[in-house]
């Protein structure tokens, strides 16, 4: 994913967070324990997290709270985030 993409996504999520679930998947807005042992923070913005599972590779979006906002494979969440840097 190209991180100039990922982190202007990033950073328009931070400041309106209801808009990644107009582009993402279903999603319930579940607490976290941030990632401890299974996820790899691939990109961290204004404490908005992208990471990715270490077994399964899929993609979630956490915010400050450590809550997932998002989820998704990564060829979706690059297509979510090129809209989100787009708007």
């Amino acid at each position: 994913m190209n991180r100039k993409t990922l982190v202007k996504a990033l950073a328009s999520i931070a400041l309106n967070p209801d808009i990644i679930s107009k582009f993402s998947m279903p999603n319930v807005n579940f607490p976290t324990m941030g990632g401890i042992l299974f996820w790899n923070d691939i990109a961290n913005v204004n404490g908005w997290r992208m990471q990715q599972n270490t077994i399964t590779q899929h993609i979630r979006i956490l915010d400050p709270q450590d809550v997932r906002r998002a989820w998704g494979g990564m060829e979706a969440m690059e297509r979510i985030f090129e809209r989100i840097a787009n708007i």
